[in-house]
């Protein structure tokens, strides 16, 4: 017997332990949600490790779970939503959804699937009482913003210490609005969370604000800007007054094609509509709209084509040929996008409207016509 052998002869054996006494794994705690605001992911797969990941990143409290009725207990008065991620065991999504929906308590719910997604399945989970269905990983970014801004518990507060990296985002960003040569920091409070900026506080102009995003979303390390926490507080006009503005605005630039581009206010809000040629235009528009006084917030829903700013722009001119004819004295506005006629100004008589209206309908290449149009004697009658 060699000498290794022998040493090893001589070691006492170790005992293996009964069954019935072996240790157990102790799985690790599932994080202490009572008492803090959290988001509840559901889902199995390794798309739920990357959201759930994706929400910790945020620093909001999360906890993963895997079945139907661990995500019902877990819901209290502190969860400010749940994430589900199909498939999940036992039950489809929509019937999870509709339960929850119909519980007293109820949570936000937001569906993420990887893939695109069919009109059919986003129309069912909407009807479900879904929220909002995230197509993972193209609508990743709206999702952390949705999930933000869900989580937070008010605009900058979350009732934790502030890391080193949101302590130093937090000084440049105030920094950079101090020194710029628009003094904006004595009117805005900056709060990080991650690397998102929220704005807190009050502006006269619009273009403050836009110019205060701008500065702050060059910041290296900004992910996003958060203003919703703003208000615009400048000398106020009416709805009417402000919407007057805006397009004699719009009718005097000269790289700003006014005839495509349709303006409603209401309470200081601006939505526009219509056709642009580019992104220039499209741009230049809605830089022209929040230097306009009593302009709170702007609503773009331009649609940006060349080709589509050509016809329009046509129909525009032929339409108003019409109507200069018809009524050479009316104090009337027209704007033309997508075969859609928008009539605003004011009118002496609400048969002069009706008139208006029906001969604006009968051209061709117009297949609606939106009525903005105000009754007031005050109008020049027609000839």
């Amino acid at each position: 017997m060699s000498a290794a052998k022998r040493a090893s002869s001589r070691q006492p054996r170790r005992r293996r332990p009964k069954a019935g006494n072996r240790p157990t794994r102790r799985k690790p705690p599932a994080p202490k949600l009572s008492g803090r605001r959290n988001i509840l992911v559901l889902g199995k797969s390794g798309l739920a490790e990357r959201v759930a990941r994706t929400i910790r990143q945020l620093s909001v409290q999360c906890r993963r779970v895997d079945t139907p009725s661990a995500a019902s207990a877990a819901i209290d008065e502190m969860t400010k939503g749940l994430v589900i991620i199909p498939p999940i065991p036992n039950l489809s999504v929509s019937t999870f959804a509709r339960s929850v929906d119909a519980e007293p308590s109820r949570v936000p719910i937001f569906v993420v699937m990887e893939g695109p997604l069919p009109a059919r399945t986003v129309r069912r989970l909407y009807d479900d009482g879904v929220e909002a269905v995230f197509e993972w990983p193209a609508d990743r970014q709206a999702f952390k913003r949705t999930v933000f801004r869900v989580s937070a518990p008010s605009l900058g507060s979350w009732g934790r210490p502030k890391s080193a990296g949101e302590v130093a985002l937090e000084e440049t960003a105030r920094a950079h609005l101090d020194s710029d040569a628009v003094p904006l920091g004595a009117h805005l409070g900056v709060v990080v969370c991650g690397r998102f900026v929220v704005l807190r506080g009050s502006l006269d102009a619009l273009w403050k604000l836009e110019l205060a995003r701008q500065i702050l979303s060059d910041i290296p390390g900004v992910e996003d800007v958060v203003a919703d926490g703003v208000e615009i507080t400048g000398q106020a006009l009416g709805d009417r007054a402000t919407a007057t503005a805006i397009r004699e605005v719009l009718r005097h630039a000269a790289t700003v094609e006014g005839s495509t581009l349709a303006v409603s206010v209401r309470a200081g809000e601006v939505t526009l509509t219509g056709s642009a040629r580019d992104k220039r235009e499209a741009s230049r528009a809605l830089e022209l709209i929040r230097q306009v006084r009593g302009v709170r917030r702007v609503h773009d829903y331009l649609v940006v084509s060349a080709r589509g700013k050509k016809e329009d722009k046509a129909l525009a001119r032929r339409v108003r040929e019409v109507l200069r004819t018809r009524y050479p004295s009316l104090p009337v506005e027209l704007a033309v996008f997508g075969n859609v006629a928008v009539l605003s100004g004011r009118v002496p008589r609400a048969a002069v409207r009706e008139k208006l209206k029906e001969l604006v309908y009968g051209q061709e290449g117009v297949e609606r016509v939106v009525d903005k149009l105000k009754v007031s004697g005050r109008a020049r009658r027609e000839r």
